[in-house]
């Protein structure tokens, strides 16, 4: 199915059809227009309309210090590690192996995972939450299942199972974070700014290592999804979350406040 939804959404579509296509689509699915650049004649198919860049200039960014949303959507999980090195999200309970393939376990004690969902009407790029370094991304292979909150059975276990590229980070002060990017049904491409080939067939368990080590600054662009699905960043448990479990965030707003 997901590969069927993905050749439709790549099909050309005449351009004196696109605007009142992509209007009509748009309204129903709650697309902000204030997120969509240029002309709708521009977009040649639908993917293209879904993963649009932000207008230029848009979202200027205000830092004060603390980290940024990785992407738009709602923040649906925010959870903290056990004692045990363990992890319950949205009620299913993961190892740390489990949910971040190739990462230390014990670099991970005294941090939480916040979970965005990306739904159909989102901005659907990913951004930098900090100014960091990439040292290495693992690929996962796994299922396309849904990762609507709606949708999703614990015995389902999408963090786990789902088709999904870590990154493994380093902040501009020298703190470890991760970023998990996790496909979904209708949601098999993933793509980054800094490598090309990652999020690419053939999905085969593997990490690559980066030397040099792409560098990001805050909010910049690191890559999109084709379709929505969700991120998780793992970050420092004494960072205060801006947002509440529920709550709309938009890529390069603001998310967590620098410990005090």
């Amino acid at each position: 199915m997901s590969r069927a939804a993905g050749a439709i959404a790549r099909l050309p579509v005449a351009r004196g059809l696109r605007r009142p296509l992509w209007g009509f689509l748009g309204r129903r699915l709650g697309i902000d227009p204030a997120t969509v650049p240029g002309d709708l004649r521009d977009y040649r198919c639908f993917l293209d309309l879904f993963t649009r860049p932000l207008p230029e200039g848009a979202r200027p960014l205000e830092l004060d210090g603390g980290w940024l949303s990785p992407a738009d959507g709602r923040l649906v999980a925010r959870e903290r590690v056990t004692p045990e090195g363990s992890w319950l999200v949205k009620g299913t309970p993961y190892a740390t192996h489990e949910l971040l393939p190739d990462a230390d376990p014990e670099a991970l004690r005294g941090y939480q995972a916040l979970q965005v969902y990306l739904a159909p009407r989102d901005y659907h790029r990913y951004h930098a939450p900090c100014a960091l370094r990439v040292e290495r991304a693992t690929v996962a292979p796994g299922g396309l299942q849904p990762v609507d909150p709606g949708l999703v059975r614990r015995s389902m276990r999408v963090l786990e199972r789902n088709r999904r590229v870590l990154l493994h980070c380093r902040a501009e002060d020298g703190t470890p974070l991760w970023l998990l990017y996790v496909g979904a049904l209708n949601v098999g491409g993933m793509r980054f700014t800094f490598d090309d080939t990652l999020g690419r067939p053939p999905f085969t368990r593997a990490t690559r290592s980066y030397d040099p080590q792409p560098r990001l600054a805050p909010g910049e662009e690191m890559g999109r999804f084709e379709f929505g699905s969700t991120v998780v960043l793992f970050a420092p448990a004494s960072m205060r979350a801006r947002a509440r479990v529920g709550d709309r965030v938009q890529a390069r707003g603001a998310l967590l406040e620098a410990s005090p």
